[in-house]
C-alpha cells in the first residue's frame, strides 16, 4: 500500500449512514462550490434545481421566497454562533474555530471537537492528499455543516490550526529574524506538513529545524540556550526534535538534538506533554542511544579537562610561574574528579566551552597572557573534537557532518583577464 493510500485510509471517514436530522428526505444536497472553479449551471438545471426546491411547502415563506435551509446551527437567531450541532454520527457539538472560519469557506475540516470552515481550492492547490480528501467529500456521500461537505480529520486540532495559518498566509513564513515561533508550533508544521505533503511549508520548517540543530560548530555556538532568532526552544524539545528527525530521516538533526536529551532528567522518563495533552517520547531505541552516550560524554569531558590543563606552557611564555600554576591546577581537577566523578567536570555537556571556568582559574593561579591564550585555544581544540566525534557518541551515521578540524581548503585563485 503506498503512503499517500494508508494517509486517505486514516483520515478519511466512512460515508455517514445516517441522514443530517431534520432534512427532508427529497431535500436536494447542496452544490459544492469549487474554489477554482469558473463554470455556471446552465439555465435548465438551475430551473430543475429551483422546481425541486419548491416541492417541500413547508420550507416556503409567507411571499413564497423558499428558505436558506441552515444545517447544525445551535442557535438559528444567532449571527455567529460559537458552537455547531453536528450531525447525527458525531452525537454531540462542535465549536467553530475563532480565527479559522470563513462564512463564505466551502468545505468543512472537522478534527475532534473544532471545525474550521475553509476554500477547498485554496488547500487542494498547495497539498496532494487534502486535494484527494476533497475529491472524496462529494455531497451525495458526506457529511454535511451548513451546506459544506465535512472531512474528517485524526489529528490534534492545534497542529491542524498551525498549517492551515501557514496555507492561508496568517502565518509569516519564513520567520522573520527576532520574531520568533515557538518549537510546538515549528514541530507541527513538520509534522503536518509531511503528512499532508505541503513541500513549500514542509522544506521551509526542516531549514528552520536544522539552524539550530544543525551539523555545523559555528552555527551551533552562535545560538543561544533557549533557541535563535527565529525559533524560541527548551530542553525537553529535544525529544520532539530526535523524533521529527526520525520521521523526516533528517540524520544530521539526530547528534545535536539526542546530545541535547542527554542533559534531561526525568523527561527521559515522562516525556514531555503536548497542548493537546498527548505525551512526547523517546522511542526505546533513541532511549538506549541516550543512555549508552552519557558514557561517551564523561569520557570526553574528563579527556578534555586533563587536556586543557596539561601542565607545559606556552611557547611564548614569559613566566617562570606558569609551570607550576598548571600543574596546581590539573591536581585540583583530578581532585574534583576523584570527588565527584559524573560532576561540573566530567559531565554530560562536553560541548560546553570551559571559558568561563578558564577566567575563574587564572584569578586563583595569575598566568602569562600567552599561557592564558593557550587555555582558550585548547578548550576550542577540544570542542572541535568532540563535535567531530558527536555522531559516533550519539550512535547514528551522518554523511554530512561538518568536520571543524579538517583543514580549510585555500580559495582559488581569481583569475584576471585583460582587457
Amino acid at each position: 500500500m503506498s503512503l499517500r493510500k494508508a494517509v486517505l485510509q486514516r483520515i478519511t471517514p466512512l460515508p455517514s449512514r445516517t441522514p443530517s436530522p431534520n432534512i427532508p428526505a427529497d431535500w436536494p444536497q447542496p452544490l459544492l462550490e469549487e474554489a477554482d472553479s469558473h463554470q455556471a449551471a446552465s439555465p435548465v438545471d438551475e430551473q430543475q434545481h429551483l422546481a425541486s426546491r419548491a416541492k417541500t411547502p413547508d420550507l416556503l415563506t409567507a411571499n413564497g421566497v423558499v428558505k436558506r435551509w441552515r444545517v447544525n446551527i445551535t442557535d438559528p437567531t444567532s449571527a455567529h454562533p460559537n458552537e455547531l450541532t453536528t450531525v447525527a454520527s458525531l452525537g454531540g457539538t462542535v465549536n467553530r474555530d475563532p480565527e479559522l472560519w470563513w462564512e463564505d469557506g466551502n468545505i468543512i475540516l472537522l478534527c475532534r471537537d473544532t471545525a474550521f470552515r475553509m476554500y477547498r481550492g485554496l488547500l487542494a492547490r498547495q497539498s496532494v492528499i487534502f486535494r484527494d480528501l476533497f475529491a472524496m467529500a462529494q455531497p451525495s456521500n458526506s457529511e454535511t455543516m451548513e451546506s459544506c461537505p465535512v472531512v474528517h480529520i485524526s489529528d490534534s486540532p492545534d497542529d491542524l490550526r498551525h498549517l492551515l495559518r501557514a496555507l492561508c498566509g496568517l502565518r509569516k513564513f519564513p520567520i522573520i529574524p527576532g520574531e520568533r515561533m515557538e518549537f510546538a508550533e515549528l514541530a507541527a508544521l513538520i509534522r503536518m506538513s509531511h503528512k499532508y505533503h505541503v513541500e513549500d511549508v514542509h522544506s521551509r520548517s526542516m531549514h528552520h529545524l536544522k539552524l539550530y540543530f544543525t551539523n555545523d560548530l559555528s552555527t551551533w555556538d552562535s545560538a543561544g540556550a533557549d533557541g535563535n532568532l527565529f525559533v524560541h526552544i527548551t530542553p525537553p524539545d529535544a525529544i520532539a526534535a530526535v523524533n521529527l528527525a526520525r520521521l523526516t530521516h533528517a540524520d544530521s538533526v539526530l547528534p545535536t538534538a539526542l546530545y541535547l536529551c542527554c542533559q534531561l532528567d526525568q523527561e527521559l522518563n515522562l516525556g514531555v506533554e503536548r497542548a493537546d495533552g498527548s505525551v512526547e517520547r523517546l522511542e526505546p531505541r533513541d532511549l538506549e542511544l541516550v543512555l549508552r552516550a552519557r558514557t561517551e560524554l564523561v569520557r570526553a569531558s574528563t579527556r578534555g579537562a586533563c587536556t586543557i590543563c596539561r601542565p607545559t606552557p606556552s611557547a611564548q611564555c614569559a613566566s617562570k610561574g606558569c609551570e607550576r600554576a598548571l600543574r596546581e591546577i590539573l591536581g585540583m581537577m583530578l581532585d574534583g574528579l576523584q570527588k565527584d566523578p559524573i560532576g561540573d567536570i566530567a559531565g554530560f555537556a562536553a560541548l560546553d566551552s570551559w571559558e568561563h571556568w578558564i577566567e575563574d582559574v587564572v584569578e586563583l593561579w595569575p598566568l602569562c597572557e600567552p599561557c592564558r591564550a593557550m587555555l582558550h585555544a585548547r578548550d576550542l581544540d577540544v570542542r572541535k573534537d568532540v563535535w567531530k566525534r558527536l555522531p559516533s557518541y550519539m550512535g547514528v551515521a551522518v554523511e554530512d557532518w561538518k568536520d571543524p578540524t579538517a583543514p580549510v581548503a585555500p580559495a582559488a585563485p581569481k583569475s584576471s583577464t585583460s582587457t
